[in-house]
């Protein structure tokens, strides 16, 4: 199963998505699909090991304000640039659970926007990603994923390694010993950062009942048979034999 893979000098939660099973016996394709956070502020060595992936594309989910606010230049005419701002400005819901269920049923044009971008070859290898690489990036790819058949319990395990890749603590910690002061701090910080199984579970299900299943959800919102049956082409392999 894919892991949070070959380190980016600089660049946290980057991963290969790829590994990962799907219901009929197969698997997402490895150097296909990477996730991260924002490549903003890294230095010339991570950009230089970015450039060495060999992308086709990067698909950056964030909204305008983030992207003149936190620029960057991978060096790179080359390598397509996707931009899907997901949340389009919207007001958001302060809660994380809350928002995850907002962002299925208020950006399900923008989301299979970004998934469409992975069914065009031409965009591969893609990384995705949005400010910190977590939430947008992590429904985007949640969806992506289900569409193509794989696993939910495979989905959470990815979506959760965010947690790592972030360096966010484990929330099973007292308060006392992350700060010693035990005034909270440490709660409230997980509270809107901490990823967990049952974000990523109400999302697609949300989707699932909006559109039958997951497939149906991004077909309301533009995506046909033969670009889903793209999608599963470009990110899904047979296991060896």
């Amino acid at each position: 199963m894919g892991e949070i893979g070959t380190a980016i000098t600089g660049l946290l939660n980057f991963r290969d998505v790829g590994g990962l099973p799907t219901s009929n016996g197969a698997r997402t394709r490895f150097k296909t699909l990477y996730r991260s956070h924002s490549p903003s502020g890294l230095g010339p060595e991570g950009m230089a090991e970015i450039r060495a992936l060999g992308l086709g594309a990067v698909l950056d989910l964030r909204d305008e304000f983030e992207t003149v606010q936190w620029p960057y230049d991978l060096g790179a005419p080359s390598i397509r640039r996707y931009f899907v701002p997901v949340l389009g400005n919207r007001p958001v819901p302060p809660d994380q659970a809350d928002l995850y269920l907002h962002m299925v049923e208020e950006c399900g044009s923008e989301f299979t926007r970004a998934v469409l971008a992975m069914a065009d070859a031409q965009s591969l290898p893609l990384l995705v990603h949005c400010a910190v690489g977590k939430d947008r990036t992590g429904v985007t790819v949640a969806l992506a994923l289900s569409a193509v058949g794989v696993t939910d319990e495979a989905i959470v395990t990815d979506f959760l390694r965010s947690n790592p890749g972030l360096n966010i603590p484990d929330p099973g910690l007292d308060d006392s010993e992350d700060d010693g002061d035990g005034d909270g701090t440490r709660d409230r910080f997980l509270m809107h950062h901490h990823v967990r199984a049952a974000l990523i579970e109400s999302a697609l299900a949300r989707a699932r009942l909006l559109g039958g299943d997951v497939p149906g959800y991004l077909a309301m919102h533009g995506m046909t048979d033969a670009e889903l049956d793209a999608l599963r082409t470009n990110l899904t392999e047979p296991l060896d034999d």
